[in-house]
């Protein structure tokens, strides 16, 4: 027994940093029904964030996803994922017993039997860790009562699934066991605990200015603390969304009536404190987002026609640091693609959805940076239809609360990251500029480049200037409203010596 609990000392603290990885795969995607339209249009998307660099392929799934989750092991393949009907493997086939989940009701009925729509949770499930337990996940998930059309959500369900069943392709062990039944807004979302291995899993309750707070540890979940803070929130269903920051130190919801509400939390006790309302008078909204970048400081939220950019560091309010930093430009193929969830990944750009099912999403390229020059491009086109929602994930890059009163599990978060600035890696891959032609404003994207400069000519060969680019960034924000329209072409000398050159139209 000595033994054991020193290898678990030892063991446990890898285990946790190992976790880092779980959310590289994201599955995108529709299935193609009878009768429908070219195949090129539909099927599965996979993007992968290996080497912290996103790569889209497409895969045939079997599934609507509609409910969006999935978990990645700690070398970052995928294990297996869910739409809210049912569990599927690596392979993209339905894993060993994991039919059947959300079982009961017209809902389940309707969408994963009769339709095979997907469930039509946006943001109502969610995979994690089963923590002090290897290769055992919990599926955490709404299921929605009847009447199917805008009902509110009354149970909160969980589901255990086991990787070394079926030969390593995992089994459900446990399928719709009930953690607790009330009324429930669709916005699941959760938070590591300050002590570096349990979860905090966070609900808004319908219609009231209340919120369950439920911990999830080696023995499960327990009972919730029931807070009262904040505005009450109408919506039940789609077009609204939660999120915590990378830091866990702020909890945001935005939604369709109540407008964005941004909290305080304590990893330590679980309590939400000293909310901040904000309205958005003027916005037609019909759907919404919110999503916070790495760096914890600048929070989006979107107004399906608009996107802001919100400074949680404002030394005096938090909403009179709003910019609008993106208005919807009416693309439509052949839907619009007006603008709904988003979620932060690996590679530190933060990802948003369309409010209806098209082969688009929208990409914030650098968050981390204030205003404009956070860089939203529109529309990036992705192999396959996709339905309404990302892959709902916690930020499982946040470890223990270092120095707080509740890290008192050995466990601590992986050191800072070496400096590479001495010997800059290769430049490899392609330069892009987004827009291109550009009115306004361009982008220059240099995501293989350690730093660098732009320097920027007329077709004639004149210089007109120099943009340097620091070792961390890899774009940079290039104003064109003032020149002459025309053809100019940017050579992009890196940091490694390889000089390469775009061309670039402007116009009016």
């Amino acid at each position: 027994m000595r033994f054991f609990i020193i290898l678990n000392i030892i063991l446990y603290p890898l285990i946790i940093l190992s976790q880092k990885n779980l959310d590289n795969n994201w599955i995108l995607g529709r299935f193609k029904l009878p009768g429908e339209d070219t195949l090129d249009r539909y099927g599965g998307t996979l993007v992968n964030f290996y080497n912290q660099v996103a790569s889209y392929n497409r895969i045939n799934i079997i599934v609507d996803m509609d409910a969006n989750t999935s978990i990645s092991d700690s070398s970052g393949q995928l294990l297996f994922y869910s739409d809210g009907c049912a569990i599927l493997n690596r392979n993209h086939q339905v894993m060993l017993n994991g039919q059947g989940i959300n079982e009961g009701g017209l809902a389940y009925l309707q969408e994963c039997l009769q339709n095979t729509f997907g469930y039509s949770t946006h943001q109502g499930i969610m995979i994690l860790p089963f923590p002090g337990h290897a290769n055992r996940y919990w599926l955490l998930h709404l299921r929605k009562p009847d009447p199917l059309v805008r009902g509110y959500i009354e149970d909160f369900l969980y589901s255990e699934i086991d990787m070394t069943g079926d030969a390593g392709l995992g089994a459900a062990t446990e399928k719709n066991q009930l953690i607790f039944h009330d009324t429930f807004c669709d916005m699941l979302t959760a938070v590591r605990h300050g002590n570096g291995r349990d979860w905090w899993l966070v609900l808004p309750r319908y219609a009231k200015g209340e919120y369950f707070v439920f911990l999830l540890s080696p023995q499960g979940v327990g009972t919730p603390s029931v807070q009262q803070v904040g505005k009450p929130i109408m919506e039940d269903g789609w077009g609204v969304q939660a999120t915590f920051s990378p830091d866990g130190a702020k909890y945001a919801n935005n939604t369709r009536s109540g407008g964005l509400q941004i909290f305080d939390f304590d990893r330590c006790t679980g309590r939400l404190s000293n909310p901040t309302l904000i309205d958005f008078p003027g916005d037609t909204v019909f759907a919404c987002g919110v999503a916070v970048a790495s760096n914890s400081r600048y929070l989006y939220a979107s107004t399906t026609g608009k996107l802001y950019q919100f400074d949680l560091y404002a030394s005096r309010d938090i909403e009179e640091s709003r910019q609008l930093v993106g208005v919807y430009d009416y693309f439509e193929n052949p839907l619009p693609a007006t603008f709904y969830q988003m979620m932060l990944a690996p590679d530190k750009k933060i990802y948003m959805t369309c409010t209806n099912g098209t082969k688009y999403w929208h990409i914030i390229h650098f968050p981390d940076k204030p205003g404009l020059a956070c860089g939203l491009e529109q529309h990036f086109e992705l192999p396959t239809v996709h339905e309404f929602s990302p892959p709902n994930f916690p930020h499982f890059r946040l470890f223990d609360a270092q120095g707080s009163p509740c890290d008192t599990l050995g466990i601590d978060g992986p050191p800072p990251p070496k400096d590479t600035t001495a010997s800059p890696l290769p430049c490899v891959g392609d330069i892009r500029l987004y827009p291109n032609p550009a009115s306004g404003y361009t982008w220059v994207e240099m995501p293989y480049c350690q730093g660098g400069t732009v320097s920027v000519y007329d077709i004639a060969g004149r210089w007109l200037e120099d943009i340097k680019l620091e070792a961390e960034e890899v774009g940079t924000y290039l104003d064109v409203s003032e020149y002459v329209p025309g053809l100019y072409i940017l050579r992009i000398h890196a940091s490694d010596g390889t000089v390469k050159a775009r061309a670039l139209a402007v116009c009016r």
